[in-house]
């Protein structure tokens, strides 16, 4: 088989915070309560980031070197799946384009 071209999802990410009321430093309890309004901007931010890089599509490259070549042997093959393992025992999970599995 020989590899042509790679794609990588956009990663999902969390957008809470959560800060504790208090906490232990040195042996000294620290109160934590004047940042939670802080917190509440940040937390405005990171939730527009976090949106911002969800929405994106993802990245798809080609892959163009010569070595990029191996054997596969299919343990699982379904009309949208292939779950085979290669030379070096790596995993390859293979999706059909277009599938339903993808969206």
């Amino acid at each position: 088989i020989k590899f042509e071209e790679g794609v990588i999802g956009t990663p999902q990410l969390t957008d809470s915070i959560v800060v504790p009321e208090s906490m232990e430093f040195l042996g000294q309890n620290i109160d934590l309560s004047p940042l939670k309004g802080l917190t509440v901007s940040v937390q405005n931010a990171a939730s527009s980031v976090a949106k911002t890089i969800s929405d994106q599509p993802p990245l798809k490259f080609p892959i163009t070197s010569e070595r990029a070549q191996s054997w596969l042997l299919t343990t699982y093959l379904d009309h949208e799946l292939r779950i085979s393992r290669g030379d070096g025992s790596s995993i390859f999970v293979l999706i059909k384009e277009g599938s339903p599995l993808l969206m």
